[in-house]
């Protein structure tokens, strides 16, 4: 490897002239980041797969979870959230289990277009898909558009089993 002993030797030399050396201690930070989402994607996809077992849903769900990194809210035919992806913490503050039991309504406030919510109500009634950008709010209170797809889920019989909506800050 002598070819790269004049690099070294420049590199030593730089180094030494520093008055201060910054080592790259936080890198483990960005690394247990990096592995900490990771890790909540493997969870996510196992739980988005159990879920997903008994649909005909034609929508490529794993793309806008994965590819677009949209989070995944799937709501009973009641409107009550059974799931969402963990990186609802990103987007509003909520952790997951924070959000399921409740209505997405949970997200809306004072500034919310009740035009808007109306229609996403009127498309949900006909079992339709819906796309629309809202007003909604975080956990603190401030406000964020997100823009949200929303699509019934069908099982093999045609029964309606569920709703997945896929959100992301605008």
């Amino acid at each position: 490897m002598k070819e790269f002993s004049g690099y070294d030797h420049m590199m030593a030399e730089y180094y030494e002239g520093l008055s201060n050396y910054v080592l790259p201690l936080l890198s483990w930070e960005f690394y247990g980041e990096y592995h900490s989402s990771l890790e909540a994607y493997k969870q996510d996809l196992s739980e988005l797969k159990k879920i997903t077992k008994n649909w005909d849903f034609e929508k490529d769900y794993l793309s806008e979870f994965v590819d677009k990194h949209s989070v995944v809210v799937v709501t009973s035919p009641e409107l009550k959230i059974v799931y969402a992806s963990s990186n609802i913490t990103k987007l509003n503050g909520y952790s997951p289990k924070e959000v399921i039991g409740n209505s997405p309504k949970m997200f809306q406030g004072k500034d919310t277009c009740l035009k808007t919510s109306a229609k996403i109500r009127a498309a949900v009634d006909k079992l339709e898909p819906f796309q629309v950008a809202i007003l909604n709010y975080r956990k603190d209170q401030t406000p964020y558009t997100c823009v949200i797809k929303g699509y019934p889920v069908l099982n093999k019989k045609g029964k309606l089993i569920n709703y997945i909506a896929f959100e992301k800050a605008a």
